[in-house]
């Protein structure tokens, strides 16, 4: 199911592409660096220490939040009583613009065009709300299926976990599916895999001093494990005494 939007964004409105339409040049050499099948890794290991970098992050967070009587971020529960998740999509598959969701606006903005080279995201894509990763981000989110507009909050089922790693350390995604007679509607294929594996390895190439690894998937279970411990990072890291924090795993 398929909230509705909550807030007006200010951008000028630019042609989506389809995730497809990649530069014959960067998929070739990609195509040879890279394998196209993605070894399934689980359990998968789910550090239970907030750095100091995301805990100071979430306090600046909350600051910025606390001027709005509702906040998307900070307001929304990430795990609904019937235990699908809520995902609020940033990008819609396909585009090519990479937007992110501003906190201290409430509401998405554009920060840049991905390069036609690159393509479009093939998933949409966006944030578990009440929740804060490593990297001092909400934690990511994947919604399989067809586009879903930008400014969405989407009620879905967990269907995996990609594990990813990029400059700034831990960046792994659930992956959910929107509902459908009580069940996720679709389900993470070895297609999709790929497609979104091999996206996500090469969509910071032309970055310098960037990188991502994407060194294989997590079930269902290990995605419910990274909601759980970056929830109670966003409940328990709020009013720490030091620079790091740690959790209980549950």
């Amino acid at each position: 199911m398929i909230g509705p939007q909550f807030n007006s964004e200010q951008a000028a409105a630019t042609p989506s592409v389809p995730h497809s339409s990649i530069g014959g040049w960067v998929y070739v050499a990609i195509a040879v660096l890279l394998p196209l099948v993605v070894v399934a890794q689980s359990p998968a290991k789910i550090p239970n220490e907030l750095p100091a970098v995301a805990t100071s992050q979430l306090t600046k967070s909350l600051a910025d939040a606390k001027k709005y009587p509702k906040h998307v971020w900070r307001d929304t529960p990430p795990i609904n009583e019937d235990g699908t998740v809520n995902g609020y999509v940033e990008i819609s598959r396909g585009d090519l613009r990479k937007w992110e969701f501003r906190i201290p606006m409430n509401a998405r903005a554009i920060d840049r065009m991905i390069p036609e080279q690159i393509g479009g995201y093939p998933v949409n894509y966006g944030f578990v709300p009440q929740t804060i990763s490593y990297d001092g981000d909400p934690f990511d989110v994947l919604v399989l299926g067809p586009p879903i507009p930008g400014g969405r909050m989407v009620r879905g089922g967990i269907v995996g976990l990609m594990l990813m790693k990029d400059e700034k350390g831990n960046d792994a995604k659930v992956v959910i599916s929107p509902l459908a007679k009580g069940g996720p509607a679709y389900s993470l294929t070895q297609s999709d895999r790929v497609t979104i594996a091999g996206y996500f390895r090469r969509y910071k190439l032309l970055e310098p001093d960037k990188f991502s690894e994407v060194p294989g998937w997590g079930s269902v279970a290990d995605g419910l494990a990274f909601v759980n411990v970056t929830h109670a990072f966003f409940q328990e890291c709020q009013q720490v005494p030091g620079p790091t924090c740690r959790v209980t795993l549950r």
